[in-house]
C-alpha cells in the first residue's frame, strides 16, 4: 500500500497540472472573445471654434480682438479621470468597458470653451495660455457633477469673470443644474448627460458676462485715437 503512494500522487499533481491548463486557456478565450473597451468624447472636437466667414475661412485674430482665455476647469479629484462613473445611492461604480478619451476635467474644458467659441465668432475664446495678458480670464469650479443609476443627473460650479484691469471688479456667479432622464446609466447615457449639463453650464457663463468695455489684449499697439471695441 505504501509503495502506491508515490505513483499516486504523481498522477494526481499530472491531474491537476492538466485541470490548471484548461483552467488558464478558458481564461484567455474569454478574454479575447470580451467586448472592446469603448471610448467616449463630449463632442467638443467637432465644434467649430473659431468665427468663419461665408466663404468658410477662419477670421483672422488681430490686435484688436477680444480675448478670452478658459483656465482648466477643477472637478472633484474621483471624478478627474478617464473612468466613466455613475452614481448609485452613496456608491459610486465604474464602467468596465467605457472611458472617457481624455480626463474629464480636460473633456469639460475643452467642451465649455468650444460652446463660448461658438457662442461668440468675433472673440478668441482659447483654453491654451496666452503670451500677454487676455481681454478676460474665466475660472471655473465644478463642485459636483453626478450622473445616476436612475438617469438623473446634477452640476454644482461656481465661476469667476476676471477682467485684464485688475483694477476693475471680478464678477463671480454660481449655479445648480439638474435633469431627469432614462438610460440605465448606460455609458453612452452618462456622455450625452454630462454634455448636456455642460452646455448648460456654457449657456449660463455666457449669459452672465460683462457688458463693459475694457481695453483690448494689446491696446499699447493702437494708434493714437483709435477706439476700444467693445466686448
Amino acid at each position: 500500500m505504501i509503495s502506491c503512494l508515490p505513483v499516486f500522487l504523481s498522477r494526481h499533481m499530472a491531474t491537476c497540472r492538466a485541470m490548471g491548463g484548461l483552467i488558464v486557456s478558458a481564461s484567455l478565450l474569454a478574454a479575447c472573445s470580451s467586448a472592446p473597451v469603448k471610448f467616449y468624447t463630449l463632442g467638443a472636437s467637432a465644434i467649430a471654434t473659431g468665427a468663419t466667414s461665408a466663404s468658410g475661412s477662419v477670421s483672422p485674430v488681430t490686435e484688436s480682438t477680444t480675448v478670452i482665455e478658459v483656465e482648466h476647469a477643477r472637478i472633484p479629484d474621483y471624478l478627474d479621470g478617464q473612468d466613466i462613473l455613475v452614481r448609485d445611492g452613496h456608491e459610486i461604480e465604474r464602467s468596465s468597458l467605457g472611458r472617457w478619451a481624455s480626463r474629464l476635467s480636460v473633456g469639460a474644458t475643452d467642451l465649455v470653451t468650444a460652446r463660448l467659441a461658438q457662442k461668440w465668432p468675433d472673440r478668441f475664446v482659447t483654453d491654451q495660455p496666452q503670451p500677454q495678458p487676455p481681454t478676460w480670464r474665466l475660472a471655473i469650479n465644478i463642485s459636483r457633477l453626478d450622473v445616476s443609476r436612475n438617469g438623473a443627473a446634477a452640476l454644482n460650479a461656481d465661476w469667476s469673470i476676471i477682467p485684464q484691469d485688475l483694477h476693475q471688479p471680478i464678477q463671480r456667479n454660481r449655479t445648480h443644474i439638474e435633469t431627469t432622464g432614462s438610460g440605465a446609466g448606460s455609458n453612452n447615457h452618462v456622455a450625452e448627460t454630462t454634455e448636456s449639463l455642460l452646455d448648460q453650464l456654457s449657456d449660463k457663463i455666457a449669459a452672465s458676462w460683462p457688458h463693459a468695455t475694457l481695453p483690448t489684449t494689446h491696446a499699447t499697439h493702437h494708434r493714437a485715437g483709435s477706439a476700444n471695441p467693445p466686448v
